[in-house]
């Protein structure tokens, strides 16, 4: 396997794994408050901020600067603007999940289980929606190993 080919695998393989812990998000959101599987919840908790760093510490030295030399418009040219602008955000949001879950499974967590669902879902729906858009671009304009 050639670099350019491992680092789209990488790519994919991320995506894989990031859609993989929304899923696993989206079924805690679904057991609060009375089906909790803490096993799962402290998974989740310790995974999704290095899953989500590691995604995107990928896609900005590999994915962004190759998408950004194939865009061919203004429009493609803001989307790739505004996915990386995302990136600081969903950070900030991974942790404050992470902390979340943390909390919840020591009972000292000072939310609502209604809002603690209310705040899984909208942070995996943005995580699905960012890697769809990802996925998108690619399919416009390749990878960087589908032009070498």
């Amino acid at each position: 396997m050639t670099p350019a080919n491992a680092r789209t695998e990488a790519i994919r393989h991320n995506h894989e794994e990031l859609l993989d812990l929304c899923g696993q998000l989206e079924t805690i959101a679904d057991s609060l408050p009375f089906e909790l599987d803490h096993e799962l919840c402290r998974e989740v908790a310790d995974r999704i901020v290095p899953v989500l760093t590691r995604t995107q510490t990928v896609e900005e030295l590999v994915l962004y600067p190759f998408l950004e030399e194939s865009a061919g418009s203004c429009f493609s040219a803001m989307t790739i603007d505004r996915l990386k602008g995302e990136h600081m955000c969903d950070r900030i949001a991974a942790e404050e999940v992470a902390l979340t879950l943390e909390a919840v499974l020591d009972n000292r967590c000072g939310l609502t289980f209604e809002t603690v669902g209310y705040m899984l879902r909208g942070f995996f729906e943005c995580l699905r929606r960012h890697v769809a858009a990802e996925r998108s671009l690619i399919e416009m304009f390749g990878t960087p190993d589908s032009v070498m």
